[in-house]
C-alpha cells in the first residue's frame, strides 16, 4: 500500500492516506478509481473525520472497514481519502479546517455535504466511484448539486464496522457514481443478496412540490411527466395530515442530535482538548447535547406515523418520485442557515422511514444548474430501486434521442 503526501485540489483529497492502491487486479470493479470519505477505516490510516482535534486524537485503524475491503477485493483503486464536513455533520461542504469543494460541474458553487470531496472527486473524473456516507442527506444533497448518481441505501443493509459514526440510527454506507449502471454495479458489491422486482408502479405525492423553489417547480413537474410514461400504475401517496410534512425536519433534528449526543458526548466535553468547530457545526453540537428525552418521545411518535404511512403506500413494486433539494447547489460562501431544514423536510422522509433514496440527474435545466429528482424505494429493496434506476436513466436516454 502506498502512503504519501497528496498535493491535490482544495477540499477534494486529503493529505494522508494511501494514494493508487489496489489490492486485486480482478473483479466486477477492476480498474475503477474509487475516492472514500475521511470516515472509513483503513488497516494502518488514520481519519480525520474532518476535524484536525479528531486525527490529533485518532489511532491506526486495526482493520479495514469491510465495505471498503469488499470494493477493493472487486478490483478497484484507491484514490484517496477525501474530505468531509466535520465529524458529517453537515450538509453544505465546506470544511473551515481544510476548505470547500467547488462543484466542478458549477464553477463557484458549493458541492454540498458531508460527502462533498467524494462528490467533487467523481464530477471532476479525478474518480469513478465515491464512497461515502448519508445520515441526513449527504450522499443525495452532493448528488443533485453535482449532477452525480447517488443511493443512500436502506438502514443497516451494509454493514457499517470500520466507520466513524454520527448518529447510527440513521448512518448508512452510500455512493456516487456518473452513471446509472455504475451506480448499480457497486451496489452488486455492497448490498447483500435481495430479491430484484420489476419496479411498475410510480407513487406521487403531489405535496412534496411545494417544498421546492418556485423557479423549479414547473421543471419538475415537466420530470415527472416524462417519467411516468416508464411505469405502467400511477397512484397517489395517501397523507391524511398534511402538518405531517411539517414536522419531518424537526423530528429528524430531534433524534438525530440525540443520537449525536449519546455517541460523541464524552468527547466533545473534553476539558483537556476541547475541540474546536466551525460555528454553525459548534453551535448544532450544543443543541444536540441539550435536547431533551421528552422532545425525542415526541419524535419518535412522528417516526412512528411516518414509517406506518410508508408502509401503507410503498411496496415492493412501487417507488415514490420526489424531489431531492428544494434548490439547486447555492454559491460558495452563501449564508445557508434556512436552506438547511427545507432541504432536511424532503431527505428526513427516508431517514425516518429507513427507506433507499436514488437521485438520477435527469433534469435539463435551461440555466445549466444540475438537478434531478429522487427514487425512493420500502426497506430492503435496494437492487429493485438501483434496476429501476438503470432502466429509468435508459429510457430517458432513448426518449432524448428520439
Amino acid at each position: 500500500m502506498n502512503t504519501q503526501l497528496k498535493t491535490k485540489n482544495t477540499g477534494i483529497f486529503c493529505d494522508h492516506g494511501p494514494s493508487n492502491w489496489q489490492s486485486s487486479q480482478t473483479g466486477t470493479l477492476s480498474t475503477k478509481r474509487l475516492a472514500v470519505k475521511d470516515v472509513f477505516a483503513v488497516k494502518g490510516e488514520r481519519n480525520s473525520a474532518g476535524n484536525p482535534c479528531w486525527f490529533k486524537a485518532a489511532k491506526p485503524a486495526q482493520q479495514t472497514a469491510s465495505s471498503v475491503n469488499n470494493l477493493m477485493d472487486a478490483g478497484c483503486v484507491f484514490k484517496g481519502f477525501t474530505h468531509t464536513d466535520e465529524l458529517a455533520y453537515s450538509l453544505e461542504g465546506n470544511n473551515i479546517h481544510y476548505g470547500a469543494a467547488q462543484n466542478p460541474n458549477l464553477k463557484g458553487h458549493v458541492c454540498g455535504g458531508s460527502s462533498m470531496g467524494s462528490a467533487a472527486a467523481v464530477a471532476g473524473n479525478l474518480a469513478d466511484i465515491g464512497l461515502g456516507t448519508d445520515t441526513g442527506g449527504s450522499i443525495r444533497i452532493p448528488a443533485s448539486y453535482c449532477g452525480l448518481f447517488g443511493i443512500r441505501p436502506s438502514h443497516n443493509v451494509i454493514e457499517k464496522d470500520g466507520l466513524i459514526p454520527l448518529a447510527p440510527p440513521f448512518d448508512t454506507v452510500g455512493w456516487l457514481t456518473q452513471s446509472a449502471e455504475l451506480l448499480e454495479k457497486v451496489g452488486d458489491v455492497l448490498l447483500p443478496s435481495q430479491a430484484i422486482n420489476s419496479v411498475n408502479t410510480l407513487v406521487i405525492c403531489e405535496p412534496l412540490f411545494e417544498l421546492v423553489s418556485p423557479a423549479l417547480q414547473a421543471p419538475l413537474k415537466q420530470l415527472l411527466k416524462k417519467t411516468k410514461p416508464y411505469f405502467k400504475h400511477h397512484k397517489n401517496f395517501e397523507l391524511p395530515n398534511i402538518s405531517l410534512l411539517s414536522e419531518l425536519a424537526d423530528s429528524f433534528r430531534i433524534l438525530q442530535g440525540r443520537a449525536i449526543a449519546k455517541v460523541h458526548k464524552d468527547w466533545l466535553q473534553l476539558p483537556e482538548h476541547p475541540p474546536q468547530f466551525a460555528p454553525a457545526i459548534a453551535a448544532r453540537f450544543k443543541m444536540a447535547l441539550a435536547l431533551t428525552a421528552q422532545e425525542e418521545k415526541e419524535a419518535l411518535n412522528v417516526q412512528t406515523q411516518w414509517q406506518t404511512l410508508i408502509a401503507k403506500n410503498l411496496n415492493s413494486t412501487s417507488c415514490l418520485f420526489l424531489p431531492t433539494t428544494p434548490t439547486t447547489a447555492p454559491k460558495l460562501g452563501a449564508d445557508t442557515s434556512a436552506l438547511r431544514m427545507q432541504i432536511i423536510t424532503l431527505s428526513a422522509i427516508a431517514g425516518l422511514s429507513r427507506s433507499a433514496q436514488v437521485h438520477l440527474p435527469l433534469a435539463n435545466l435551461a440555466n445549466g444548474h444540475p438537478y434531478g429528482f429522487s427514487l425512493m424505494m420500502s426497506h430492503n429493496n435496494d437492487k429493485s430501486l438501483l434496476a429501476c434506476a438503470t432502466q429509468l436513466a435508459a429510457y430517458f436516454k432513448q426518449e432524448t434521442l428520439t
